[in-house]
């Protein structure tokens, strides 16, 4: 949204037309045009060098696909164009993840955090990377689960799958992780130019 309050042209889109709504209702409430476009990260519904500029946070990482998002990334980029990916490194929350979920749809996320897995998905880029730390916080250990199991696409999905006592099992786990009620996680800012 903050590029849209420069008048940049702003497209938004995600697989999950849950995120989508939440996000049209946010650009609304800020008063910002941005056009939001359901859609998977390895099939953009855009033509070749529509963008100047692209940023995925926290979103292209969980294609299963690694090289085909690149390339659709990449294809969508005009030459010239820059972008930037923000992936999450392997901590205690994604081992956490993969030990309680066989099906766990990040297991190979973290590989976005390896400067050399990125710079073979983007050979012909100029990439730097810089690492940073994010931060939820709630009033409670509590008050950060609830935000973290309904704000999370991916967990939220899996937790709607268990039964009541699967579900408290895994909750008590991760809020294990949550100490004083918030949650820190390092995280990689992958930044490139399209030749």
């Amino acid at each position: 949204m903050v590029a849209a309050q420069t008048g940049a042209e702003i497209t938004g889109l995600d697989i999950s037309a849950d995120q989508i709504e939440k996000a049209r209702t946010a650009a609304a409430e800020a008063g910002l045009a941005i056009r939001f476009d359901e859609g998977n990260a390895q099939a953009l519904p855009y033509a070749d060098g529509d963008f100047d500029a692209v940023a995925s946070v926290f979103g292209i990482i969980f294609a299963p696909d690694h090289a085909l998002a690149a390339a659709e990334l990449t294809r969508v980029c005009r030459p010239g164009a820059r972008f930037a990916i923000t992936a999450w490194t392997p901590d205690e929350w994604f081992r956490l993840g993969v030990r309680l979920r066989p099906d766990y749809e990040g297991e190979t996320a973290h590989q976005w955090g390896d400067e050399e897995h990125v710079r073979a998905l983007f050979p012909e880029a100029m990439l730097s990377f810089e690492r940073g730390e994010s931060s939820i916080s709630a009033a409670s250990t509590d008050d950060c689960w609830e935000l973290l199991s309904k704000s999370v696409p991916p967990l939220k999905a899996w937790l709607d799958t268990l039964g009541p006592e699967e579900r408290e099992s895994a909750a008590s786990e991760y809020k294990q992780l949550l100490g004083d009620g918030s949650l820190t996680r390092e995280y990689v800012l992958i930044l490139g130019t399209r030749p």
